[in-house]
C-alpha cells in the first residue's frame, strides 16, 4: 500500500487547496490509493477471521438478561418533541 505521509487534518487543508483541480475532474498523484486498498482489501476477504470468535458466557449473560429487561419499559404511543431539546438548544 502507497502511504502519501498526509494525515489528518492536512490532508483536508490539501484537498481544499486542490478544488479547482478536483473540480476539473482530475485528481492528484496518490488521492485515493489508500482507500481503494482498504477496500479491495475488504472485498478480498484476505485479513478476513478464520472463525468467529465466541462471546464469553458472562457477556452474553448479561447481554440477555439486558434484552430481556428492556421489555419492563412500555414504548409510548408518541414522543413528546420539547423532551428531546438539550438545554441551551435552539430546538431546531
Amino acid at each position: 500500500m502507497r502511504t502519501t505521509g498526509i494525515r489528518g487534518p492536512a490532508l483536508l487543508v490539501a484537498l481544499l487547496l486542490a478544488g479547482p483541480v478536483l473540480a476539473a475532474g482530475e485528481l492528484p498523484a496518490g488521492v485515493g490509493d489508500d482507500t481503494r486498498a482498504w477496500l479491495e482489501l475488504q472485498a478480498s476477504g484476505n485479513a478476513a477471521q478464520a472463525a468467529p470468535r465466541p462471546m464469553p458466557g458472562e457477556v452474553a449473560d448479561k447481554v440477555y438478561q439486558r434484552y430481556l429487561d428492556s421489555f419492563e419499559n412500555r414504548v409510548p404511543d408518541s414522543f413528546d418533541r420539547e423532551s428531546f431539546v438539550s438545554s441551551g438548544g435552539s430546538g431546531s
